[in-house]
């Protein structure tokens, strides 16, 4: 029985992982689609929606372990390679975006790709898990 209780609690852990990771990648890709549309539609929202340059690195720095802890988790219990191989790559993106001080449309759309790619991972490291928890085949 405690067994049982352990491994539920281990399962809803790792789950909650790979839901915060989704939810940093959904916040970042929101946040490069949404903010420079809202700037050039609203001129006058231009000054209160700066945010500092270093908020990139700040979300990359998040993005990093949540993503490592959740893929290397799911990883443990699936075996499946593609989702940490498509995260690498995205946080890869991500970080790229994030360091390199590219013109802001190369930014943009280098981050927004990591960003999706890191989703994508999740997902599919989350749907592996349940898979494995379940013994379907993968």
């Amino acid at each position: 029985m405690m067994d049982r209780v352990r491994d539920f609690l281990a399962a809803a852990r790792r789950s909650i992982a790979d839901k915060l990771a989704i939810a940093v990648s959904f916040a970042c890709l929101v946040h490069c689609l949404l903010l420079p549309v809202a700037v050039a539609l609203i001129p006058a929202a231009g000054g209160l929606a700066e945010l500092p340059e270093s908020l990139h690195l700040m979300t990359f720095a998040v993005a990093l372990p949540i993503s490592a802890a959740a893929i290397v988790a799911g990883y443990r219990r699936h075996g499946a390679l593609l989702p940490g191989a498509v995260a690498g790559i995205g946080l890869g993106l991500i970080g790229i975006g994030a360091i390199a001080g590219f013109a802001v449309l190369i930014e943009t759309s280098v981050t927004v790709l990591g960003s999706l790619l890191l989703a994508a991972a999740h997902l599919v490291n989350w749907r592996s898990r349940l898979r494995a928890a379940s013994g379907s085949p993968a």
